[in-house]
């Protein structure tokens, strides 16, 4: 789903996994439902791993904080409208 020919302005979002290692991502997609959006953000490689088939994807909740500045809020899998938010996303990629 990301446009590797899209030549506007990337934002990246860094994230810190367990180990204190920076991870980068991109918004690939804002999926809205019960009026709630979430996003799906894709993990840019870095060159020690660019060429690696595997893509990583995190599905966030995104919320407006106490200064009206837009959070990512990461769902695990067991989040109720996970497995709802991941067949919204596939049926993105059937239509193209």
């Amino acid at each position: 789903m990301v446009d590797q020919n899209y030549e506007g302005e990337v934002f990246y979002l860094e994230f810190e996994d367990e180990d204190g290692n920076k991870q980068f991502f991109t918004e690939d997609v804002i999926l809205e439902h019960e009026g709630q959006e979430y996003a799906v953000l894709v993990h840019v490689q870095d060159e020690e791993h660019e060429g690696q088939d595997d893509t990583y994807m995190i599905l966030a909740r995104i919320e407006t904080n106490e200064e009206g500045v837009e959070e990512y809020v990461p769902l695990d899998e067991e989040d109720e409208h996970f497995e709802t938010l991941v067949n919204l996303y596939e049926s993105l990629d059937e239509e193209e």
